[in-house]
């Protein structure tokens, strides 16, 4: 009985190790985008600390709450007469506020919008910083044009509880320092950032820093460190040190928000249209990712669970990125079809996949035989120089080609693929080495095959002008290729000798 001969296996080169880090991988996650084109510029992007972690968006003179599960919008705060800013949730997610350019700030119920709880107004300047206290939920921190910035009790509003002075320029940025409830910083315009303690007062400052450009935004990723964005510079200030630690040059215009992602880093955005993921694992704080917009960033944050993306451009659009769970889409998928099958259904098909046991042997008469390529059948055959010709052929990808060239050296047959032939049976078989010399994983093979032809043919190409043309090809391709090698030789020393 005969058997089956076994098919050519293809040549496969060997695969690249991927360069992807998981953070890149991570960031990249975020694909499914949503664009939502709004009327004027979106200042200030607010995710509810609470779970399912619906976000508010900031734009002209009202306040939007999309659905993290939709992505749709299902809260309008309109109870606005002017331009709006930073509207903020607070920690429980049951208060949202934000101040507007008339200088009033007001507090809504989060889940009732037309419910307006508590109105205040600090300056006839527009207040640009309106934050809850993370931890002291009767805490509020405003900062306005008029250079102070005021804490209040919502519960007695009537006047603040300290007035932070001492600044000379616009304020446009305030963050409570976590971990450290009696902690205040501000950013100003006068190029200084400054940290308050509301035990002693806010008449002046314990630390100040210089930024050397205005400050546009501040983030505290813990009790000793913060972070400042001015002009295209963000730099990280030790509070216990009181100095400087990390400088950040990786924008070409104004870094206009810094946000949080929790252990994955921090999320930074810029005038230039580009957001850029910072892993503060690092020593240097590399850049892991980076997305590039039509228009300049103006705020951009992602949820607490890592499931959205959200960037506000200066061009009133909002792009929703979502990531999604590859595991759990399958899962759901499969659930899906099994619910859709009735019980009746199942009793019908009930043994349709039953494939048998140990004790059966089940013949499949239905057996499906690929077909074999031109140089394969050639090869079963033992026609060589037929199945070389084959595989010279247009159309044929690179690595069959390779298999070919490959299975005639593994039988022996190169010199008797080669034999008896003329220009132009040669010439593709020339015409070929010359294009793939410059994959370094096909040059033994090319080798093998070119040092047969000009030990059998030197003769016929000396007198064949397109087959000396070539071959002169081939020697300029391969001096070309010795010193790409002596370079990567010289590159790679002195890469050593820097990291030694």
């Amino acid at each position: 009985m005969s058997a089956n001969r076994e098919r050519v296996v293809l040549a496969r080169n060997p695969s690249v190790p991927t360069q992807i880090s998981p953070e890149q991988k991570f960031w990249k996650g975020f694909t499914s985008s949503q664009l939502v084109k709004e009327h004027n510029a979106i200042t200030h992007i607010h995710f509810d600390p609470n779970s399912p972690h619906d976000f508010a968006v900031t734009s002209s003179t009202r306040i939007q709450v999309f659905s993290s599960k939709t992505r749709k919008v299902v809260k309008n705060f309109t109870r606005f007469k002017d331009t709006v800013y930073c509207g903020e949730f607070r920690n429980d997610g049951k208060l949202l506020v934000a101040g507007d350019a008339s200088g009033l700030v007001q507090i809504f119920d989060a889940h009732h919008p037309r419910t307006l709880l508590v109105t205040i107004t600090p300056s006839s300047h527009p207040t640009h910083i309106t934050k809850f206290h993370p931890t002291i939920n009767t805490q509020m921190l405003t900062c306005s044009d008029d250079r102070v910035a005021r804490l209040y009790d919502i519960s007695q509003s009537q006047k603040p509880i300290i007035t932070f002075n001492n600044h000379d320029d616009y304020i446009r940025a305030g963050v409570f320092i976590p971990s450290s409830p009696n902690l205040i910083a501000t950013g100003c315009y006068d190029n200084y950032l400054r940290i308050f303690d509301t035990r002693v007062g806010g008449s002046d400052p314990i630390i100040k820093f210089n930024q050397q450009s205005p400050v546009e935004d501040l983030l505290s990723t813990n009790s000793t460190n913060i972070l400042s964005a001015g002009e295209g510079v963000v730099k990280h200030w030790d509070m216990v040190a009181g100095k400087l630690s990390k400088t950040l040059h990786n924008f070409n215009k104004t870094v206009t928000c810094l946000s949080s992602a929790g252990e994955r880093g921090i999320l930074v955005g810029s005038v230039d249209g580009h957001v850029k993921a910072f892993d503060t694992s690092t020593p240097n704080w590399d850049v892991k990712f980076g997305w590039k917009f039509g228009s300049g960033v103006l705020s951009c944050g992602v949820s607490p669970d890592f499931k959205h993306l959200v960037v506000g451009l200066n061009s009133g659009l909002l792009t929703i990125r979502t990531r999604k769970n590859a595991n759990e889409n399958i899962n759901s998928t499969n659930n899906k079809q099994k619910n859709d099958k009735s019980h009746a259904f199942a009793r019908m098909i009930r043994g349709a996949e039953f494939k048998g046991e140990g004790e059966h042997h089940i013949v499949d008469e239905k057996v499906k035989y690929k077909k074999l390529k031109p140089f394969e059948k050639d090869l079963n055959a033992f026609r060589w120089s037929d199945a070389l010709n084959s595989a010279l052929e247009e159309g044929i990808e690179r690595e069959a080609t390779v298999t070919c060239l490959e299975e005639l050296k593994k039988k022996g047959k190169i010199r008797v693929a080669l034999a008896n032939r003329d220009e132009t049976s040669l010439e593709p078989l020339l015409t070929w080495c010359l294009k793939s010399l410059d994959d370094p994983r096909n040059v033994n093979i090319i080798t093998d095959y070119i040092v047969c032809i000009l030990e059998m043919y030197d003769d016929l190409i000396s007198r064949k002008p397109v087959l000396e043309e070539i071959v002169l090809s081939l020697q300029k391709r391969v001096e070309v290729e010795i010193r790409k090698a002596q370079d990567a030789e010289r590159i790679i020393g002195m890469l050593e000798l820097l990291s030694a």
